[in-house]
């Protein structure tokens, strides 16, 4: 089967690559027809091989010479014997090129040598290379052997430039075919993942918090009925047993609140300063116990989100600033900055700040600072606002100094009325 053929029929049959057969048919014909490849370019590129007739050795050499020259490639080439097997298969692909009969086995063999190139671990940037070697190699024998007159030269050149085009784009077909497969797998495995995990959680939740109601129930009962009975360190310590034990299923609550899927029905617009303030109400007495102003530079844009979650974000870094502060008058001070669609809530405080090494790590759940360990805490607060936060689909980070306080910069989006106002502005 010719190109013309190929091109006048797509229906005939070409090497399955994920479609049906007349898909692929069709596939290959429009390329023929793009690269603008035809029957004359196929006689064309047939008559070149009497001109490199006698070099097909000298090809491979010159070609693996090049490839070995490099790390990234010659890690593929170390075995003597498969080096000489993959010359030998080389010299075979550069003349089937050369015989320029475009039908379905050429296509499959083609594929086929994508398929081993992606398997191996050969990255596509690496087959690109190694394809440009095709086409200084044969122009340089080409012009080596009777000079080049494009005048001349091209109506041989150009067919064999677009022939060459045409295996790159066959052979990478097995590339993005494996890298669509990888994505289908990994999404798959991600899917089931989820759900194991909501399923897990569910579990986890009565499994573990049924035994700790029946302790925390017990440690009351024995207080109420006991208490007058037992010594005084007794009954204190019955109690602290109790407080813990509501502290442990606090605990679990939290870890398992970070588990499930985002549910996009709660998210609206958000008003920046009520959404502060909002925050900021259950910590009222520890600031003024402890001297803390709190000052919010105004106005704040509105953002878009699920208002209860970030409630909850915003609450726990004011609360993790105001446990941290270890001087009087201490200062939180929230401020936005807009940047296009999306804004910036800056918290920062003249707290005792952050060692540079550790910014990264405060994220990670049951990290806890150094210095912090005397004071109460799970260590969960900033592990739990960055889940939150990026599943509003914004980020969260962390800037410090040592003795110069800390800044923690949340970025939303802002809520849509107020971004489309900026795209107009843009536009």
């Amino acid at each position: 089967m010719r190109a013309h053929e190929i091109m006048k029929d797509p229906s005939k049959k070409l090497v399955p690559s994920g479609g049906s057969d007349q898909d692929d048919a069709a596939i290959l014909a429009r390329r023929l027809s793009f690269l603008e490849l035809d029957e004359t370019d196929a006689r064309a590129i047939r008559q070149l091989c009497t001109k490199f007739a006698g070099y097909m050795t000298e090809f491979a050499e010159k070609f693996y010479s090049h490839l070995t020259a490099f790390d990234e490639t010659a890690k593929f080439l170390r075995e003597p014997e498969r080096l000489a097997r993959l010359k030998q298969m080389q010299q075979e692909h550069f003349e089937s090129l050369l015989e320029a009969r475009w039908n379905e086995d050429y296509a499959g063999q083609r594929r086929r040598v994508g398929q081993m190139h992606a398997d191996v671990g050969i990255e596509p940037h690496l087959f690109l290379g190694a394809y440009n070697q095709y086409i200084q190699i044969c122009f340089r024998h080409f012009a080596q052997q009777q000079g080049l007159n494009l005048e001349l030269d091209l109506p041989w050149l150009l067919p064999l430039l677009k022939a060459i085009f045409l295996d790159i784009g066959l052979t990478l077909d097995a590339y993005f075919l494996q890298a669509t497969r990888n994505q289908r797998v990994a999404l798959d495995m991600l899917l089931r993942a989820n759900t194991e995990l909501r399923q897990f959680a569910q579990l986890t939740s009565h499994d573990l918090k049924t035994p700790l109601a029946t302790v925390a129930n017990l440690c009351d009962e024995a207080i109420d009925e006991f208490g007058d009975q037992m010594p005084q360190e007794a009954s204190s310590l019955v109690r602290k047993a109790s407080q813990g034990v509501f502290r442990m299923s606090t605990l679990i609550d939290e870890l398992l609140s970070t588990v499930g899927k985002v549910d996009a029905e709660h998210h609206g617009k958000v008003r920046g300063e009520e959404l502060i303030h909002a925050a900021a109400e259950p910590l009222r007495g520890v600031l003024q116990e402890k001297g803390i102003e709190l000052r919010v530079q105004g106005p704040l844009p509105a953002v878009w989100g699920d208002q209860v979650r970030l409630r909850e974000a915003f609450f726990n870094l004011l609360a993790n600033a105001a446990k941290f502060i270890d001087k009087r008058p201490g200062l939180i001070e929230v401020r936005a900055q807009v940047e296009g669609t999306r804004c910036q809530f800056t918290i920062s405080d003249n707290g005792p700040g952050i060692p540079t090494s550790e910014l990264e790590r405060i994220f990670v759940p049951f990290r806890r600072l150094p210095m912090h360990r005397g004071h109460p805490g799970s260590g969960l607060g900033l592990y739990f606002t960055k889940n939150i936060v990026e599943a509003q689909g914004g980020r969260v980070w962390a800037e410090s100094e040592p003795g110069r306080g800390s800044r923690f910069i949340v970025e939303l989006h802002r809520s849509p009325d107020e971004a489309e106002i900026v795209r107009r502005a843009d536009t």
